[in-house]
């Protein structure tokens, strides 16, 4: 049998596409002391993983619709360039996610709204449903001349409300500043921990801990996420005693490499937190952090009482479950 050739890669024109994204690139004077160079292209989603190379497929994770990119020359220096790089995603918190799983404990924040933080030679924001990505050098005040050219990027964009409201369940005492994250892909080494909203904290040994929330489809879902990570420590470590009336289910465990753990279920929700400190301070984050969501939970089952006081609907109380309801 003779061999077929390959048939020929489709050759696209990217500086023929069109993304809502083009209306944020500057173009002519708008960013100071920069010049677009050259046609911006837009990359769209099928493409992505080829031409991110090894970035590709962490940005398909979070379902990125496309990028847009252009090239800027400093009017500053001739050696001066910028590349303007916007990922634009489904919502704000896929943006959020792509854009924190970034960051690294050298990463420096910066006053942007939503949020950003700076690398050596580059500049990242989050911006509504948008990534926003900018490498350059060449300029003789480094950085000073890529963040002119990302507020002017900024200004343009929608802002998000604010952080997703998933983080709102963690205690704010000890958390680390700016170390909220959304991983779509992994958390704690753990394919099956992925879609997870991620924080840490410090101990009052002064050691940290990372904390973790997922909000599975449903009970069954997060029973069976909660039920993994156990055997997780089962097969390497060994499980201690459970924290008695800590959310519907939990274990706590230890592993010499992995550290210690503390996770439990409340409804649909897995949290678990994972450090090398002592087991008790872990337990306190733990126990802070499932009485937020319980606050939270009974708010929203007094505001369902009340309308159904006005509508004349039989209030919900008595169905409260008992997981919910204030502790004795």
């Amino acid at each position: 049998m003779i061999p077929r050739a390959p048939a020929p890669q489709e050759q696209v024109n990217f500086t023929s596409l069109d993304s809502p994204s083009l209306q944020f690139l500057p173009r002519g004077q708008e960013a100071p002391r920069w010049q677009l160079e050259e046609d911006p292209i837009v990359v769209p989603a099928k493409q992505l993983v080829s031409y991110l190379d090894r970035e590709g497929p962490r940005f398909a994770h979070y379902d990125a619709f496309d990028v847009t990119s252009g090239k800027y020359q400093s009017l500053d220096s001739k050696d001066g360039f910028a590349i303007v790089e916007i990922f634009r995603f489904p919502d704000f918190v896929k943006a959020f996610g792509a854009w924190s799983t970034t960051k690294t404990d050298l990463s420096k924040p910066l006053p942007i709204p939503n949020a950003a933080f700076e690398n050596q030679h580059s500049i990242h924001l989050w911006r509504g449903p948008f990534y926003v990505r900018v490498t350059g050098g060449g300029t003789p005040d480094g950085n000073e001349s890529l963040k002119r050219l990302v507020l002017t990027v900024a200004d343009k964009m929608p802002a998000a409300p604010g952080m997703p409201a998933v983080f709102n369940f963690f205690p704010t005492a000890n958390r680390v500043a700016n170390s909220e994250r959304f991983s779509a892909e992994s958390a704690f080494g753990q394919a099956f921990l992925g879609n997870s909203f991620m924080a840490s904290f410090t101990t009052p040994n002064n050691l940290r801990v990372d904390g973790l929330i997922i909000p599975a489809a449903n009970k069954d879902a997060a029973a069976k996420i909660l039920e993994a990570y156990r055997q997780l420590y089962v097969r390497n470590g060994k499980l201690l005693d459970p924290v008695p009336n800590l959310g519907e289910d939990n274990f706590t465990a230890e592993d010499r490499y992995m550290g210690r753990a503390v996770a439990f279920r409340i409804d649909r929700f897995v949290i678990a937190f994972n450090g090398f400190d002592d087991r008790q301070p872990i337990v306190d984050i733990a126990s802070a952090t499932e009485q937020r969501i319980l606050g939270s939970i009974r708010k929203q089952l007094v505001t369902a009482d009340k309308e159904a006081d006005n509508s004349g609907r039989p209030a919900t109380q008595a169905g409260t479950p008992a997981w919910a309801q204030p502790r004795q």
